[in-house]
């Protein structure tokens, strides 16, 4: 995913120079911060890629906790979500399953919120 891989080497930047998201998705990169410091020892590519696969399951759960109706479908059976990575280079798509958070996120008896890229002053 291009637009991954160019806001987490953004996301890397900023984290580097101590400065503010200054886009959505940056926004939501931080989010990965602790996976993002872990990663900083890696190369860009090594982090990007694992970035990627990070957004994935993070978009699932990002669905699964701010959409009432694709939580209800979810938990009902009536819909499944499963996370995939589209390799440009090979025009193969590699499947990642359910998130591993899917059964907590699901089971939750919390509200469903605003998004935090919604919620920002």
């Amino acid at each position: 995913c291009g637009a991954v891989y160019g806001a987490t080497n953004a996301f890397i930047t900023a984290m580097r120079e101590n400065s503010p998201a200054h886009s959505a998705l940056e926004g939501l990169l931080f989010d990965l911060a602790p996976v993002a410091d872990q990663a900083l020892k890696d190369t860009a590519e090594a982090i990007a890629s694992h970035a990627v696969r990070v957004n994935v399951f993070h978009t699932i759960d990002f669905l699964l906790k701010h959409s009432a109706a694709i939580r209800e479908k979810v938990r009902t059976g009536q819909v499944e979500i499963q996370g995939g990575i589209y390799h440009l280079e090979t025009g193969k798509v590699e499947f990642m399953g359910h998130s591993p958070q899917q059964n907590e996120i699901l089971s939750s008896l919390e509200s469903l919120t605003l998004p935090p890229s919604m919620t920002r002053e």
